[in-house]
């Protein structure tokens, strides 16, 4: 069951940073894919779904974000959060290109953090 839920997770993680990316080309190059709210939906749904499976990893796991133990996946649930703050504002058409690009890269460098997280499971902000 581990397997199939970190896989799963894994997979969904790489569909949504595809979909962002194919998202932000889609708005930058005006093509007409980027009006449609269908991929915007689809982007929302496979963020949930991410949240979903990773609750249910920490489930498993028997990790507890709360606990001085588990502070690393309190990060995680937040730095995911503004991650998901960061794609909203690179995909928004209203914003100016120089702050959707700079929200871009940002996605990214929040995404490099989680996987630091992910890999180390070693609280950087939360240490107590």
């Amino acid at each position: 069951m581990y397997g199939f839920l970190k896989h799963a997770h894994l997979t969904f993680i790489l569909i949504a940073v595809v979909l962002f990316i194919l998202n932000f080309y889609w708005l930058k190059t005006g093509h007409k894919n980027a009006q449609k709210a269908v991929f915007q939906k689809i982007l929302l749904h496979t963020h949930l779904t991410i949240i979903l499976l990773g609750a249910l990893l920490l489930w498993f796991l028997h990790i507890n974000p709360f606990n001085e133990h588990g502070y690393w996946a309190l990060e995680k649930i937040i730095a995911f959060g503004a991650y998901i703050a960061m794609v909203k504002s690179a995909l928004s058409p209203n914003k100016a290109t120089k702050l959707q690009v700079i929200s871009f890269l940002g996605a990214f460098g929040w995404l490099a953090y989680i996987g630091k997280l992910a890999m180390t499971k070693q609280a950087i902000l939360l240490v107590g």
